[in-house]
């Protein structure tokens, strides 16, 4: 018969300050207990547990005055239900926070981690191992562990230091170091993160090795250096600062110097790439309580697109030819809405004569635009609304021409809704008027101009709804008729003073004009609702222009249909769009996605002709995502982007992904084509394998090489 004693001891323990004391009561569940003086002795099926420890074993000794707990057999510790410990035998000090144990068996709930050493000793914080394993996965048969001559294990800080460690996949040893830190949880702390290994036939070995810096919660710093073994070196740094709880700050910035041989070899314009991009987001600046403000930053600057290139973060590839930096301000309140947003680009397109990068002198930068609104107000009767919409932009670069432009947007709309609410009706004029200011030319003068544009429009329709059994229908039929007029031109207008084609229209092709003509827009939006869920299940639209030439004859205009589909396992989507002049598609998308099970699939096919009234390009092309989720941790996956009327693919790659509990394994075979700032080359076509390999949570190594890799003409 199991006897039970309530010990009410002055039993103390650290707590989280060291100053902080607090007094424990422990209870003790044994077959048998005796007691002599301070001591008590338990045996048979012993138990002992209080609010921050459970013990068991076959035998216990409790030493009340040291505050001393002796185990023998089968003993087992669990403290603060996170760290368990088994062991044959254990002598704990609750007074000094110590214990020692041999053998011992040491697991993290949090993180699977466990220990496995012939002798440990603790003391407040720390454990001291002898001879000891780590690993977080089987514990009988391990697919990694780690063996060291000592290690210690810092509770508080989940910290393992390990000495004279060999790491061993199964009984292979495959990695030796003299010295091994990692931590056992997700906290932010400064250390080594994932490097990268890599090959590359024209750029030799490729090694970056990534420092990160948390010396703050609100901060922290990263750098990158990598080294190309026949192509240069460089280094990458990543600063990231959260000022307030509304903003956050983030600077990356970068250099990479060429090997003069590559640089030669390869045509390469500049021996080094260099660039720093600044982005500062912040909201609540000045404004409260029902006003809203906010400050968006984004400033870059590169000498070249080898800056992208070269980053350590295959994410980052763009082809864009412009690089953007904007500075965006706002304050909004509740009637009126005011902002001041600037552009600036860099042009890193090359000229199609001579593939020399372009001047960016001639590039038109927008500094800055001041926008203020009015919302809509009520005026004397009602549903009679109007606003009130005023711009200034200042158009500005070093050659070329340059202009001030001021626009001043008054609309003003009455609504009705008639036979009980089944149709409406909007009648909305709206007045437009712009300056234009032009300056910085020479030989041609420009006049300065002012163009008052008018727009009324009559809109009918109706909202209907109706509902079925497990459905709802909704269905939007809109017919507007729109009637534009230019009251007033004068100055130098583009496509409407000036002709479009000659040297001045050239130039003012830089600041162009929407040029509206009188039409009517038929247009249908209905979808289909689970009555239940209130989940879209199907939306259709359907829209046709109609448009009036200079002596008032209607002709058709595009015609586009679009169509989604929402189903249990994804979506399908598809849109055309139908020239009616041209009696051509000028446009056909249609995307799909799909989870089944185990199944993940995506397509995407776009469209688009050039005609006569298109004013779209010729383009076509398809893309491909799927993966298959072969068993429990082990997953394919393959991608293409391929470009239909090139006959290229842009990226194509295949990936196989092993995710166990305690290591994942990703293998990736890519192609792609890089840009590159030669004058002579157009784009670099590599095909790249990918190795990364993660010992949770111990970390791992990216691998990266390249098998094959030439240049595009």
């Amino acid at each position: 018969m199991h006897k039970k004693i309530l010990l009410s001891l002055l039993v103390t323990s650290a707590l989280l300050k060291a100053e902080e004391i607090k007094n424990e009561k422990f209870q003790l569940v044994a077959k048998d207990i005796s007691s002599k003086q301070n001591v008590i002795t338990a045996t048979g099926d012993v138990i002992i547990f209080s609010p921050t420890y459970y013990l068991s074993a076959n035998k216990i000794i409790f030493n009340k005055e040291n505050e001393t707990f002796e185990l023998f057999g089968n003993v087992l510790i669990i403290k603060d239900n996170q760290i368990r410990t088994q062991s044959d035998y254990a002598f704990i000090d609750l007074k000094n926070d110590a214990f020692n144990q041999n053998p011992m068996f040491l697991i993290e709930n949090t993180n699977n981690v466990w220990l496995n050493s012939k002798q440990s000793t603790k003391d407040k914080n720390q454990i001291d191992l002898d001879s000891s394993i780590i690993s977080s996965c089987d514990c009988l048969d391990p697919v990694w562990s780690i063996r060291s001559s000592s290690a210690n294990y810092d509770t508080e800080d989940k910290w393992i230091n390990a000495y004279n460690s060999r790491l061993y996949v199964k009984d292979v040893p495959v990695f030796y170091t003299p010295y091994l830190g990692f931590p056992t949880d997700r906290t932010r702390r400064t250390g080594l993160l994932l490097p990268t290994l890599g090959y590359s036939g024209d750029e030799g070995i490729y090694y970056s090795q990534p420092i990160y810096f948390a010396p703050a919660q609100n901060y922290d710093l990263e750098l990158v250096p990598q080294i190309r073994t026949l192509r240069g070196q460089g280094i990458y740094s990543y600063f990231r600062y959260a000022d307030s709880p509304d903003s956050v700050l983030n600077i990356k910035s970068g250099v990479f110097k060429e090997n003069e041989e590559y640089k030669d070899e390869n045509l390469l314009d500049n021996s080094e790439h260099f660039g720093l991009n600044v982005d500062y987001n912040r909201r609540n600046i000045f404004a409260d309580g029902q006003n809203d403000d906010g400050l968006f930053t984004s400033l870059k600057y590169l000498n070249d697109v080898e800056f992208i290139t070269l980053e350590n973060d295959d994410t980052t590839i763009s082809t864009d030819k412009k690089v953007e930096s904007k500075v965006n301000y706002f304050y909004n309140m509740p009637d009126y809405y005011a902002g001041t947003y600037a552009r600036y680009y860099i042009d890193t397109s090359k000229d199609p004569n001579t593939q020399i990068i372009v001047s960016n002198d001639k590039t038109l930068q927008e500094l800055p635009q001041v926008h203020f609104h009015s919302y809509n107000k009520e005026a004397f009767v009602d549903n009679l609304v109007y606003s009130l919409d005023t711009k200034v932009m200042n158009y500005t670069r070093p050659e070329g021409l340059n202009a001030n432009i001021y626009e001043l947007s008054a609309p003003i709309s009455y609504s009705k809704y008639f036979f009980d609410d089944y149709l409406y009706l909007t009648v909305e004029n709206k007045t437009i008027i712009t300056k234009y200011d032009y300056s910085n030319f020479d030989s041609l003068r420009y006049d300065d101009a002012d163009l008052i544009q008018n727009r009324t429009s009559v809109l009918v329709g109706t909202d209907l709804i109706k509902p079925y059994e497990d459905y709802l229908h909704t269905a939007n039929l809109g017919a507007e008729y729109v009637v534009p007029k230019n009251l007033k031109e004068a100055g130098d207008l583009y496509d409407i003073t000036v002709d479009k084609d000659s040297l001045k229209g050239k130039e003012l092709k830089a600041f162009p004009i929407i040029q509206e003509q009188k039409n009517i827009n038929l247009s249908l939006n209905q979808s289909l609702y689970s009555k239940y869920s209130l989940q879209q299940l199907i939306n259709h639209k359907m829209s046709q222009s109609i448009l009036y030439d200079e002596v008032d004859s209607p002709k058709l205009q595009n015609y586009e249909n679009y169509l989604k589909i929402n189903h249990d396992f994804g979506t399908i989507s598809g849109k055309t769009v139908y020239n009616v002049q041209d009696s051509e598609f000028i446009e056909n998308s249609a995307n799909s996605i799909l989870t089944y099970d185990d199944l993940s699939l995506g397509l995407g096919y776009y469209n688009s002709k050039d005609t006569e009234n298109s004013n779209k390009e010729d383009l076509e092309s398809y893309r491909v995502t799927t993966s298959y989720k072969i068993s429990k941790d082990y997953k394919a996956s393959y991608y293409e982007n391929y470009n239909l009327i090139e006959n290229m693919r842009n990226k194509q790659g295949i990936g196989f992904n092993i995710d166990d509990s305690c290591w994942n394994l990703d293998l990736k075979f890519e192609h792609e084509i890089l840009p590159t700032s030669s004058r002579y080359i157009n784009g670099k076509d590599q095909k790249i394998v990918f190795v990364n390999l993660l010992l949770k949570p111990l970390g791992g190594i990216k691998q990266k090489y390249t098998t094959n890799s030439t240049n595009g003409n």
